[in-house]
């Protein structure tokens, strides 16, 4: 979402979560070393070195959980130089001892390329590994790869029931994608309500792509009479939250009207900051603003450049919409040159029909890829294999990231 290497600024919040007992945590996974326990309350309080030298000490055990720990210190660079070749030896030997956070480090790696070989059948060894200790991110990753075919056979049943599983224990990226195929039907009948019961689920932790597929939803009245209401409240967010296609709707939402007071002014305001933002939607219908004039003076100047933009940010896009914006661009191109300026055409009174909900969002780093020796990681089989018990509960508020909603 979103473990492999974590921003130095997170550590601490994320050992909390990795090293205390949580709604998601299996008993048998809970720190029990008194030890260790206390290299993790280091960690919380940012005393690094001290965390260090109390985890060198209990890894000459052989301690799984003090190697994670060792691991995580030399990926991140904290109270000792960053060494990947350091980080997936210690990530190596604690994930032989069946450390789950460890073998899901390891199959990020490995799924993501970054700072190894990239190689998703090893990946999957890994995340099937932590998966049968209860590790809920690796639950995730598997379902997007059984949903996807990487490196597995295609089985959207499959990924449907490890996206539960992890959606239950209240992962947002689980629900997120768990809901995506009650919507489109795959590996679970599809359901509308059920899809914006679990969209909305992963929302009020804070997905912002969640917050937009439920505003869709919302909007178009397939639960019933639309909900504007509940539109402008979930796509406000997702516009706040930076998802572009939100930040466009919000400009059309106020220049029709719906659900709040219409206001030209509100609507260009928006379409100005999807525009700036790189949306090549927002681009266009800022463009069309400003040849109107619809808050004031026209800038058929201005429009001009904007619709250039769109253009050029529109290839690859469906013929029709390619067609519509290089015609705004040829019909401000004329307005330029004449002397008495033309009226361009408005953007249509009525809200345009929900864009196409997304499709599943291919999971991404939890964080900036840092740099290791481009070296195969070699996981254990991918079937599970016996392990002792754990101590270390996994973090269920780090999670797979990817908008892929374009």
């Amino acid at each position: 979402m979103r473990v492999v290497l974590f921003a130095s600024a997170a550590c601490v919040s994320l050992f909390s979560l990795a090293m205390t007992p949580s709604v998601a945590e299996p008993k048998a996974m809970r720190a029990e070393s008194s030890d260790i326990k206390a290299a993790v309350a280091a960690m919380q309080a940012s005393d690094f070195d001290t965390a260090r030298t109390i985890a060198e000490e209990i890894v000459t055990t052989g301690d799984p959980d003090a190697h994670y720990l060792l691991g995580h210190l030399y990926a991140q660079g904290l109270s000792v130089e960053k060494d990947m070749t350091h980080a997936v030896t210690h990530y190596v030997k604690a994930a032989s001892g069946g450390q789950p956070n460890a073998q899901f480090a390891l199959g990020e790696l490995a799924y993501t390329g970054d700072g190894a070989v990239k190689d998703w059948e090893r990946a999957a060894g890994w995340y099937n590994l932590a998966a049968a200790k209860g590790h809920m991110l690796s639950k995730v990753r598997l379902g997007y790869m059984y949903a996807e075919g990487q490196s597995v056979p295609q089985d959207l049943t499959r990924a449907a029931l490890l996206f539960e599983e992890a959606a239950e224990a209240g992962v947002p990226a689980a629900q997120y994608h768990l809901a995506l195929l009650y919507l489109d039907g795959e590996g679970k009948p599809r359901d509308f309500r059920t899809a914006a019961r679990w969209f909305e689920a992963a929302a009020e932790q804070g997905d912002v792509d969640s917050m937009y597929n439920l505003a869709l939803i919302l909007e178009s009245g397939r639960l019933g009479e639309a909900d504007l209401e509940g539109t402008v409240r979930w796509m406000e967010k997702a516009a706040e939250g930076g998802v572009l296609p939100a930040t466009v709707s919000m400009g059309l939402l106020h220049f029709n009207g719906r659900g709040v007071p219409q206001s030209n002014i509100q609507a260009v305001n928006w379409f100005k900051r999807a525009a700036e933002g790189g949306s090549a939607e927002g681009m266009f219908l800022y463009a069309v603003g400003l040849a109107e004039g619809v808050t004031g003076k026209r800038n058929i100047k201005e429009a001009l450049r904007w619709a250039d933009r769109s253009v050029k940010a529109s290839q690859g896009e469906p013929p029709e919409i390619l067609e519509e914006r290089t015609a705004l661009r040829a019909q401000l191109q004329r307005l330029a040159a004449r002397p008495a300026p033309q009226r361009a055409s408005a953007p249509p009174r009525d809200l345009t029909p929900p864009k196409p909900l997304p499709q599943r969002r291919a999971p991404a780093p939890m964080s900036e890829p840092q740099p290791v020796a481009k070296a195969p990681i070699k996981p254990p089989a991918p079937k599970p294999a016996a392990q002792p018990p754990l101590t270390v509960a996994e973090s269920d508020g780090q999670r797979p990231r990817g908008r892929g909603l374009r």
